[in-house]
């Protein structure tokens, strides 16, 4: 059998898995949705502060990032059928072990960590699988089709968190997450058993003092950009010299220092980070914003993204389509416009009727979607095939990073009062008004600062690149 023959048959195998990968991402999406909502009946149980029941989710998110990292750099040498093997069968195994802690606060969260451990593996290793197995007119097609179910899981995980806390208990949301392991037999049988192009050799083990040392460095940083202080920042500036000094010293380290110099590695992974930093900011910002100027509960402010999750999902079936008809460069310029109308909405009609405010969130939602695909299928394309997933492990990495930074100054703008005045023709009349009229004005220029930067930095990435 010819080498080509070899490709088409190894692609009919996985296109066989991918709906059950994109499932695994349901369950990922979904489960944390969940878990949000219910987070205050968890509080209550365990007779928790705010404070301390948000360990659950500071300690969840703090190894969802290092194990997407881990992922990621494991995939340039081990095989996709194993990865997802072990990221799979972690998820389910963690969610069977919350039922069984349920009892016991800390040790949920010691399950939590075991459950979002495996379910890492989706934003380490997705895209990167999807680059280096799919042929470039099916990468986009499917990256839609993932980027639509996880703004339908979105929607669900919501919806099914509100009714779990009405009317069951919060226990029922640990059960649900098992399903995931339907998904183990489909990988198994369909995921190559090799690492493309690597993979006849050994993948070599990853040094455990640099996982440690990268995990604590990582820590640091998000708690200084959250706290803000001298003492945060300067144990965070250590523990980032100390971890440059360990990974030059140790073979295979977490991430690699001089991927760095990857050319586009960190100017395309910082364009989508601004973007998508937007996107993380704005999703902070809006129920506050709903509530300084609309009289409405919070479930009215949670039915808000339930129409807009809905939009997103079905632009999001369409968009590989788009993206694969127009190019991923004019793709992500689309989505960013739209992004773009939806902010200026906002700003403009904030105060307004607040079925504006109903509209723009539908469109902020439908272009990201659109971006999704065209970012995805560019970026990953434009990285050597032999380390692409060790650079999308430094692009997970920064993008949390700044998203992270970005929320932090996102609440420092809307607490102070420097924005507290008309600079721009809104509908609003009060103080609040202006403040976050001003702040969706802001994202409105980091998005524009974002359409150019991408035109800049891809400009001269073929779009067809196909893979060897």
């Amino acid at each position: 059998m010819n080498e080509k023959s070899t490709d088409e048959l190894e692609e009919s195998l996985i296109l066989k898995a991918m709906p059950f990968m994109i499932f695994i991402c349901f369950m990922q999406v979904f489960s944390d949705k969940m878990f949000g909502i219910v987070s205050p009946d968890i509080a209550g149980t365990f007779a928790l502060s705010p404070a301390q029941v948000g360990w659950l989710t500071t300690i969840a998110s703090l190894v969802f990032g290092v194990g997407g990292a881990i992922y990621s750099t494991l995939s340039d040498d081990v095989s996709p059928r194993k990865l997802f093997t072990v990221g799979t069968a972690m998820f389910g195994i963690g969610s069977i072990l919350m039922v069984a802690f349920q009892f016991s606060f800390w040790l949920i969260i010691a399950a939590r960590s075991v459950q979002v451990a495996g379910a890492a593996v989706i934003p380490g290793c997705f895209v990167v699988f999807v680059r280096k197995y799919l042929s470039a007119d099916k990468q986009a097609k499917y990256l839609g089709f993932n980027t639509a179910m996880y703004q339908l899981s979105a929607a669900l995980g919501a919806v099914f968190g509100g009714f779990v806390s009405k009317y069951l208990s919060w226990q029922m949301t640990m059960i649900v997450p098992v399903i995931v392991l339907i998904a183990l037999p489909a990988v198994r049988k369909y995921l190559p058993d090799k690492a493309k192009e690597t993979g006849k050799q050994p993948a070599e083990r990853m040094n455990v003092v640099s996982i440690v040392i990268f995990s604590i460095a990582f820590a640091l940083i998000l708690m200084a950009i959250n706290k803000n202080t001298i003492m945060w920042w300067g144990l965070a500036l250590v523990s980032v010299v100390v971890y440059v000094i360990c990974s030059k010293m140790v073979k295979n380290p977490i991430i690699d220092i001089t991927l760095f110099k990857v050319p586009k590695l960190v100017s395309g992974s910082l364009v989508g980070a601004i973007v998508y930093g937007v996107q993380m900011s704005f999703f902070f910002v809006f129920p506050f914003l709903i509530k300084a100027n609309y009289d409405v509960s919070s479930a009215t402010v949670g039915m808000m993204y339930l129409p807009a999750n809905i939009c997103a999902f079905l632009s999001g079936m369409s968009s590989g389509f788009i993206t694969n008809k127009i190019g991923s460069k004019k793709g992500f310029q689309l989505g960013c416009l739209i992004i773009l109308l939806s902010q200026l909405m906002f700003g403009f009609c904030l105060g307004g009727n607040i079925i504006f405010m109903w509209i723009a969130l539908a469109l902020f939602g439908v272009g990201y979607t659109v971006i999704y695909p065209a970012y995805n299928s560019i970026l990953p394309n434009s990285l050597p095939n032999d380390v692409v997933g060790r650079c999308m492990a430094v692009n997970n990495l920064l993008n949390r990073l700044i998203n992270t930074a970005m929320i932090a100054v996102a609440g420092v703008l809307m607490s102070g009062s420097g924005l507290a005045k008309k600079i721009i023709p809104a509908m609003g009349h009060t103080d609040q008004s202006f403040i976050y009229s001003n702040v969706c004005f802001i994202f409105a220029v980091v998005i524009v600062i974002g359409m150019v930067s991408y035109y800049f930095v891809f400009k001269n990435v073929k779009e067809d690149k196909q893979q060897a």
